[in-house]
């Protein structure tokens, strides 16, 4: 420990005396560091951050796999029943679903993200409220609930001011009266990372957007979550599953053909499947440019530490002579690597503070109900430190085992250090800045193909008119609203809105703007065996006559809804051109005739409209089928307002006209060009930090290419002056610097080169419109890499040339 404390004083007065070449060193592994640990918050804080559930590696997630449709699917209601009866693997099984619920009587109308449980639900989860109970079991009987609540710790703080008589209180949420239970404990939102619950409420018809939700085994909405029991583990508890959905299968072919059970754990489930996959293929991508960005950071460092460790060859020589052991100066030289380490690293948290608050401050609005917050906990504090140290030897070690091996014989004479250094001749510092340069074109790829593709994103045709289109949801039920109400609150907000004059069309739809979410099993007449119900899962979505018009979504061929097609006239469908290319290859798609599983009744396609994006940018347009409003009435849905001017400025005043018509309803309005912005907010995302990554690199890398060609030069000047006192020009002089240099740069470039094309289909999936082996990129940066290597070898060769031959022959 005494030796040490030596060390850790050298090191110190080491960096003191040498401030400049300190104060560079932990800028760069700040700016390294720095970026590393911003993508690891955002990683940990969405991925690895564990659920404050009791044992929760006991819990799994049990999802719906069907054989027409690759994705992970929710599970209905008469399923859960019989899983949690039937089931041998688990001791509980609970549900829930994600809920958007209007608060009243805090002043305005507000919204809060609530969710719909079984009653096991928190004992299951071994979550014990801080104040009051949990449900009851027969609370949440769908046919006899109680209208209880339990909210979370952030609500009673923000609207109950934490008061110990909230038990006493009431809660009326969409237009229903509940008594508030219990208060759940702090940080603890629920099961789904994206939407924190401000509050539980037990299962019932009535809290459910669509009671028949409860009666149809295809009605997949629930998300379902069990308990291991004692010795059961993932790989028993699926087969045993699987069993039981089997056995459903053969029961309810109808209903459950092709369908099977897949448990993934409850940490992994807490994402979407394909929210979860998109996020690790960028933060893997984001990690690995990220880490890249840190290894220059570290040539740059360890370049500057074999420059000091050659201007210390004699005292190492010296103490070497005197006695002093090898390990014991490696140990000294490693000690003041990792000091610098480690203030880099101090100063890379407070680079990664600024960088998280900005990033938080670019989530998307999908992200304003997530449970997760971008914060510095234990982990990612034990992560900067490790890279810190873990840089502190990688930087540390080859320059420490370098300077420790001198010849004393020449080291120990009076012009030791000044011996000639050639980078051309591929020593330890010009491998290092090939390495460097490699590095930072493969960043600087990767970073380009990104800009590529958000760049081309926007000029992807959606099928509609962005640039004019806003939107505006709404839900009728919360305030209670029957049918007939909500027909005649539908005409008169179609009618005001409409004649305002900023407005050119309007219409409504029963889902948001690029996020289709209904699905239905489709019956093709004479294709389908229509007895056992096997059928394909399709896309829908419930429209309002004119909708097609007023998006500027082509109508192909055949008509649109229009106000005559009522509940009691035959059933009429427009299918866009994915749907009609799928189910009649060949055909005219109008006049065909369709049904949907359940339902049983003829359904004529009368149209066939253009494709359109639906829910994600990167995915070809799927099959769609859009039905009428006026035939399929919802409560819930979205207007969708085509402005002559600006979008904004008609949302605004499509939101005051249709708040006139009811001020207690709460409304979310949005441009449809915010709406795909937020789509693309993760390779958006991805695109902005690997273009910072790029240009740290790119400046990191000019910054060490500078530094060892500006050393060969100073080590060379002996050399230089006798080159010119024998009669070379500068013109001489400069071209092997400068070539010298360049060797450098072109190996780097080559093996970077390679390495990207090699990996290029690793991003492949996070590209849009753009090509992973895009010919402009890969030439494009290479170029501008090399120019600015060259700049930085030319700056120290055009110096060389000034050096003054009877100057540096002086001391000979």
């Amino acid at each position: 420990m005494v030796g040490f404390w030596e060390d850790l004083r050298h090191g110190l007065r080491a960096l003191i005396k040498n401030r400049a070449a300190a104060a560079v060193a932990i800028v760069s592994l700040a700016l390294g560091i720095g970026a590393n640990t911003t993508v690891a918050t955002m990683l940990n804080a969405m991925l690895l951050r564990p659920l404050p559930v009791e044992r929760p590696s006991d819990l799994a997630a049990v999802y719906t796999v069907d054989s027409r449709d690759a994705g992970l699917l929710s599970c209905s209601y008469l399923n859960y029943a019989d899983y949690r009866d039937r089931n041998q693997a688990f001791s509980k099984l609970l549900l829930y679903a994600p809920l958007i619920l209007t608060l009243q009587g805090h002043g305005d109308a507000q919204i809060l993200v609530g969710a719909v449980v079984s009653g096991n639900y928190f004992s299951t989860l071994g979550v014990q409220p801080v104040l009051g109970r949990a449900f009851f079991e027969d609370e949440a009987d769908p046919r006899s609930p109680r209208a209880v609540v339990v909210i979370s710790h952030d609500l009673w703080a923000r609207l109950y001011g934490g008061g110990a008589r909230v038990t006493t209180e009431t809660i009326r949420l969409n237009g229903h009266e509940y008594q508030i239970i219990g208060v759940a404990p702090e940080g603890f939102h629920g099961l789904n990372a994206l939407y924190a619950a401000d509050v539980w409420i037990p299962l019932s018809r009535d809290a459910l957007p669509t009671p028949n939700i409860l009666d149809s085994r295809r009605a997949l909405y629930f998300s379902v979550v069990g308990r291991f029991k004692p010795g059961v583990g993932m790989a028993r508890a699926q087969a045993a599953m699987q069993a039981v959905a089997q056995d459903l299968e053969r029961e309810y072919p109808q209903d459950n053909r092709g369908k099977r059970l897949k448990l993934v754990s409850v940490a992994e489930a807490a994402l979407s499947d394909k929210t979860r996959t998109t996020v690790v293929r960028a933060g893997e991508l984001l990690m690995v440019i990220s880490g890249l960005v840190l290894l220059i950071a570290c040539v740059n460092i360890a370049n500057l530490q074999l420059a000091r460790a050659a201007e210390r060859n004699k005292e190492i020589a010296v103490r070497l002579a005197l006695g002093a052991s090898r390990g014991r100066l490696v140990r000294q030289l490693l000690t003041e690597s990792t000091v610098l380490a480690l203030a880099g690293g101090l100063a890379g948290l407070l680079v990664a503070r600024w960088a998280r608050d900005i990033l938080w401050s670019l989530r998307p609005p999908m992200f304003n109900y997530a449970s997760f917050r971008l914060d510095f906990d234990w982990q990612v504090l034990a992560y900067a430190l490790g890279i810190s140290l873990a840089t502190g030897l990688l930087f540390g070690l080859a320059p420490a085992l370098r300077a420790t091996r001198p010849d004393l014989a020449v080291d120990l004479k009076e012009r030791s250090g000044r011996a000639a250094v050639h980078i051309g001749r591929w020593n330890l510092r010009s491998l290092l800045v090939m390495e460097q340069v490699a590095f930072s074109l493969i960043t600087l790829i990767a970073a380009g193909l990104f800009i590529r593709s958000m760049r081309n994103a926007g000029e992807i045709d959606t099928g509609f008119d962005a640039a004019r289109l806003g939107s505006i949801a709404f839900n009728c039920a919360d305030q209670g609203y029957k049918l007939p109400r909500v027909k005649q609150f539908i005409a008169q907000a179609l009618e005001s809105v409409g004649s305002l004059p900023s407005v050119d069309g309007v219409t409504l739809s029963k889902d948001l703007p690029l996020k289709a979410q209904g699905a239905r099993t489709v019956l093709l007449r004479g294709q389908d065996n229509t007895v056992t119900g096997e059928g394909r899962s399709t896309l829908t979505n419930v429209t309002w006559p004119g909708y097609f018009r007023t998006l500027r979504i082509e109508l192909m061929r055949g008509r649109d809804f229009t106000t005559q097609d009522a509940p009691d006239t035959p059933r009429v469908a427009i299918v866009n051109e994915a749907a009609a290319a799928l189910f009649w290859p060949g055909e005219e798609a109008t006049g065909k005739i369709i049904s949907f599983a359940g339902e049983n009744l003829p359904v004529e396609v009368v149209g066939v409209a253009r494709n359109a994006v639906y829910r994600d940018f990167a995915e070809p347009p799927p099959a769609m089928i859009y039905l009428s409003m006026t035939q399929y009435p919802f409560p819930y849905g979205a207007f969708y307002i085509h402005s002559r001017g600006s979008a904004r400025a008609a949302l605004t005043e499509a939101r005051q006209a249709i708040r006139r018509l009811d001020p207690n309803l709460v409304l979310q309005d949005e441009t449809m060009e915010f709406s795909v912005r937020e789509r693309l907010w993760i390779p958006r995302l991805s695109g902005q930090l690997l273009g910072v990554f790029g240009m740290l690199a790119l400046a990191l890398s000019a910054i060490g290419i500078y530094g060892v060609v500006a050393y060969s030069v100073e080590q060379r000047v002996r050399e230089i002056g006798v080159r010119m006192a024998l009669g070379a020009t500068p013109g001489n002089v400069q071209l092997m610097v400068l070539s010298e240099g360049i060797r450098m740069v072109v190996v780097g470039v080559v093996a970077g080169l390679a390495v990207s094309l090699a990996t290029a289909n690793v991003v492949k999936s996070l590209l849009l419109a753009v090509n992973a082996r895009d010919v402009l990129t890969f030439i494009l940066v290479p170029s501008i890499l090399s120019l600015v290597a060259v700049l930085a070898c030319y700056i120290p060769a055009h110096r060389a040339t000034r050096i003054a031959p009877s100057v540096a022959l002086r001391d000979e």
